[in-house]
């Protein structure tokens, strides 16, 4: 389960960042995730839930934030939410397009005391 490794790197970050500011707990992680990555979002919360016990982030909440996956049409230059099946331009219908969100996974903001 790869959201395990996620989550573990994470709260890694989110430690030593933590620990940067000499935190002694932290309380809120906002992590976003695209929507094309294919991240289980329960499976993540559960395996972050597991791996910050006992750790100053035991307490804290991840709250994950989904971002849509978006595409940017190089023909006519239209910014638009790619369907499921349907990588084409929504309005020149053209297949060439780039991904400009929905691939992304980065925390956010930490929140510490």
């Amino acid at each position: 389960m790869h959201e395990g490794s996620i989550a573990q790197n994470l709260l890694n970050i989110a430690i030593e960042k933590a620990k940067e500011y000499k935190a002694n707990k932290i309380t809120l992680i906002r992590v976003k995730v695209g929507e094309f990555t294919g991240i289980n979002q329960t499976a993540l919360e559960f395996a972050f839930n597991d791996f910050s016990q006992d750790t100053i982030a035991e307490k804290a909440s991840l709250k994950i934030m989904s971002s849509p996956l978006l595409g940017k049409c190089r023909k006519c230059n239209e910014v638009f939410e790619i369907k499921k099946d349907y990588f084409k331009c929504l309005k020149c219908h053209s297949l060439e397009i780039d991904i400009i969100s929905g691939e992304d996974l980065y925390i956010e903001d930490i929140e510490i005391e």
